[in-house]
């Protein structure tokens, strides 16, 4: 069908000609799409909000001669906040650029594009922490992708951790390891007892039911994790702690 009709985000923009943008479109049925927005930069526009990083509506493309142009736009929601808030905006864009490299063309992804609308929400409208909420975006973002971390066993001799001990988490095997499994060849990232609960704490509880401080996220640990599976750096997120 030469018309399509999706709600997406839109994850990366890039200047084309004077008034146009090509846009990196996420969709939940038809996963990374990248669409011409003609005219969109021209002040009247209608189409200029959708054209903007963050943008989040229902989107008609029409595709002809191997490429999607933008049609019509209604607006869902810009998560205009964000601009308002710095250190806001900044976690949110390591989130826009997670997606740009993992989400593939034609391959559905419902799961990943809620979670994705669903933390930018948390990071616009509800008063929790930003590294928290990065954090854990990062851990279900590796759950959903089918690298979700042991956490309850060393995953090389298979004894089970203590709940409070210090652990290392292993960015190449996929989980947790205990000191003892642990030498100077070891691809292993060190948390404490308190990094380690809140881990396991938001693959029960969420982000939003945690009692853990939000402190204790492992925002460094769980970057490197994430982008050892997507074989990356995220860009985004350099500086951030």
């Amino acid at each position: 069908m030469p018309y399509i009709t999706t709600q997406a985000i839109v994850l990366h923009t890039a200047d084309y000609r004077d008034n146009d943008r090509m846009l990196s479109l996420l969709s939940p049925e038809h996963g990374q799409l990248d669409a011409l927005c003609r005219g969109c930069k021209k002040p009247q526009s209608p189409l200029m909000s959708a054209a903007q990083p963050f943008s989040y509506g229902e989107y008609v493309l029409y595709q002809a001669k191997g490429r999607m142009t933008v049609t019509s736009f209604e607006l869902i929601d810009s998560f205009y906040p964000l601009r308002e808030n710095y250190e806001r905006l900044r976690y949110a864009a390591c989130m826009l650029e997670v997606m740009h490299v993992q989400a593939l063309p034609g391959e559905g992804s419902a799961k990943l594009f809620l979670l994705l609308a669903r933390s930018l929400k948390r990071l616009c409208y509800l008063p929790l922490d930003p590294r928290a909420v990065t954090s854990a975006f990062f851990l279900m973002d590796a759950a959903l992708s089918g690298w979700r971390p042991r956490l309850d066993a060393c995953i090389h001799c298979g004894r089970i951790l203590p709940a409070e001990a210090p652990v290392f988490l292993d960015v190449e095997g996929g989980g947790l390891r205990c000191r003892d499994c642990v030498n100077a060849d070891t691809p292993a990232l060190p948390l404490t007892g308190a990094q380690a609960a809140w881990i396991r704490d938001i693959m029960v509880n969420g982000v939003e039911k945690t009692a853990l401080p939000p402190a204790d996220a492992p925002f460094l640990p769980l970057l490197r994790y994430l982008e050892a599976h997507l074989d990356t750096r995220i860009h985004a997120a350099k500086g951030l702690r």
